[in-house]
Formats: C-alpha cells, structure tokens, sequence
C-alpha cells in the first residue's frame, strides 16, 4: 500500500498537468461508478426523456473539457456549463454535476482577479434567477427556496471554496514577500554599518599610520641630506626611507580599497622583481633564482607571496646569524618560496606570532606553509597555487 502512495505522489501528482490528467481521470471514474450503480437522474420530470447511457458521452466530454482547465479556466467553465445544460435536459447526472464543480472551483483558484469578480456577480444572478423562476413556475416560495438551495451548493459553494483557497495562497506569498523584504533591509543594514566601520577604520589608518610612515619617510631623507652621515647609517636610513615609502603606497592602497575604491594590483607583489631585488637588499640577503620572468599572478598569491618573503626576511633580519637567501620557482601550478638562512642560537624566538600569521596568509589563498631547522640552517617554505584567473 505504501508503495502506491509513493507512486502517487512521486508520478501521478509530480506536475501540474499531470494532476490535472488524474483529476479528470478521477472525475471520469467517480460518474461512471455512480452511473453504474443507478444513481440518478438528477431531475425527474426533465424535457426530454432518454436512455440513462446518454449521459455517459456528456460525461466524457465533460472529463476532456477538464484537460484544459488549467491553461484556459474560463473557456473550460462556459463549455462545462454547455455540457451540464444539456444533461439538466436529459435529466441531469451526478458525474456531469463533479465536472461543473471542479471547473467552477479551478475558475476561482487559478482564474484571473477579474475572470473571478465576474463569476461570483454570475453565480449571484443565477442562483437568485433560479429561485425566483422556481417560485413563479410552481407557485411555492418554499419550493423555489430550496431549487435556490440547491443551486447555490452546486455552483457557490466551490467558487466561495476557491476564492478562500486563493486568498490562503496570497496571504501566504504576502507574508513570504514581506520576510524576504525584511531580511533584504536587515542585509543593507548590516552593509551599511560595515561601510561605516570600513570608513572609520580607513580615517584613522590614514589618520594616524599614514601621518606617522610620512613622517618617518620625511625624517630618514632628513637624515640623508646631512653631510656628516658614515657610510653605514646611510645605509640603514636608505633601507628606513625605502621601507617607510613602501609601506606607505601599501597603506595608501589599503584606504582606497577600505573607502570602496576600485581594487587594483598591488605595488609590492612577488611578480615585482625590482621590488624583490631591493627587498632582499635591504636585509643584505641574496637571490638564488630571481623571479624575472614571473608570469602574471592572481593578485591575492601575488601580494601574499610578497608578504611572506617581508615577513621571513624580517624574521632573519632579528633572529638569525647570517645573510638569508631567497629562492623563488614555478612548479606544477604552484608558486615556491624557499627562504634560508643560518639558524639563531636562541631558538625560542621562533615561536612568536610571526609564523603563525605568516601560516594563516599562505591558508587564506590555499596554499601551504612549512618551517623547520635542517643541519643549522632555518627553512621557510611556502607553496601557494597559481591556478585560475589572474585579477
């Protein structure tokens, strides 16, 4: 048994036209059933007196005007009501009266708001015509009530039935369009509050962190002007000045990109062999394979790679014992960074948050980071993937 349910429900009620095949189907079954079992005429002294099988070909006809109920609600109802005259002449008949409620009842579900308007106004006619020519023709308001009775439970009450579905339907699409709003406003809300907090935080970078690389900038060219300067302070003001205007194009496009600006590539990226060059310079390492034939990266592996290798440099720079040495290569749709340097006596001081961070850049554009101690050298390595589209 529950396999027929499943049958039902999966196959038979799956698409709207395949409902509609089934209620046809079911309404065509239900008025045979009911002519088999002799259950009728609807009217006993009809106008034309016929054999009772007459109203089995109104019956099926009534079932193939149903097919199209769907697609056109108010002609499948005027040939269903041609059909039900003409079976009210010949007595009337159970089945032909199913197929009149359910065109009736699909009308006022399914029909247009002013197709429906005019069929309640219709139905309202009818049935007070009906109970005012019963009363004139037998001459009993009683009589002529109850033919109005009757008439209004075959045709108002499956309009009044679908009318009161149709509202359920719209008062719930209401509802679901008005949570849709709600959470659309919540949404713009929560955008705009973070366009706020991206504004502040863009006003205070430049603010204060901008204001302080300028000066630092403005104060190491200070330093340069003076003629007094040995040689290796003016080294490390070069490396201060060069840093300081680095970071500060870095922060300039970081503001921009916080304030909504159009993002863009950034200046210091691993596919910038000048700017890679002077990087290492700067912390006095050297270049094992020199990235000058980089092809052009996706921005996120671009810049991360760039900040890994600040990062390890800074790293060797504090920590280590000796000049670092830096090797960039492509591999199988990966970008390598392999950066070495003599390993520190204190080795507690690679726990800090450095490689933490520097682990977390390299997981964020999928990539992998590793560092470890090999036979006194220290090893960072990172493997980032340059698959997909270029930005």
């Amino acid at each position: 048994m529950q396999r027929w349910i499943e049958v039902w429900h999966r196959r038979l009620r799956g698409t709207s036209r395949r409902q509609v095949v089934t209620e046809a189907m079911a309404v065509a079954i239900a008025g045979l059933a009911l002519h088999g079992l002799g259950v009728g005429p609807v009217i006993s002294d009809a106008p034309f007196a016929v054999a009772p099988y007459w109203h089995v070909p109104l019956l099926l006809a009534g079932a193939l005007i149903m097919l199209g109920k769907r697609r056109h609600p108010v002609g499948a109802l005027g040939a269903g009501f041609v059909v039900f005259t003409a079976d009210l002449h010949i007595g009337g008949s159970l089945g032909v009266m199913l197929v009149l409620i359910d065109l009736l009842y699909t009308l006022a579900l399914h029909g247009s708001a002013r197709a429906v308007r005019r069929l309640i106004a219709l139905t309202a006619m009818i049935i007070a015509a009906v109970t005012v020519l019963g009363w004139a023709l037998l001459h009993d308001l009683r009589a002529g009530l109850l033919i109005g009775l009757q008439a209004f439970a075959v045709l108002a009450t499956p309009t009044w039935w679908g009318t009161s579905v149709r509202r359920q339907s719209e008062l719930a699409e209401l509802a679901s369009a008005r949570a849709a709003d709600r959470e659309r406003l919540t949404r713009m809300e929560h955008e705009e509050a973070l366009r706020d907090e991206r504004e502040r935080m863009a006003r205070d970078l430049h603010d204060a962190v901008a204001g302080n690389l300028s000066a630092i900038a403005l104060h190491a060219e200070a330093g340069l002007t003076r003629p007094a300067v040995d040689h290796g302070a003016r080294r490390a003001l070069e490396a201060v000045r060069a840093s300081s205007l680095s970071a500060l194009a870095e922060m300039r496009t970081m503001i921009r990109l916080l304030r909504g600006g159009t993002p863009e590539r950034s200046p210091t990226g691993i596919s910038d062999s000048r700017a890679v060059r002077e990087l290492v310079a700067a912390h006095h390492g050297a270049i094992r394979a020199d990235p000058v034939d980089l092809p052009q990266l996706p921005t996120a592996v671009d810049q991360t790679a760039f900040r890994l290798l600040q990062e390890g440099l800074t790293n060797a720079t504090k920590h280590g014992s000796g000049p670092p040495e830096v090797e960039v290569t492509l591999a199988e749709g990966h970008l390598d960074l392999l950066l070495r340097n003599p390993s520190p006596t204190d080795a507690e001081r690679r726990r800090g948050m450095g490689l933490e961070i520097m682990a977390e850049r390299a997981c964020a554009v999928g990539g992998s980071l590793t560092t470890g101690e090999d036979d006194g050298v220290w090893t960072v390595r990172a493997r980032l993937p340059i698959e997909g589209e270029t930005e």
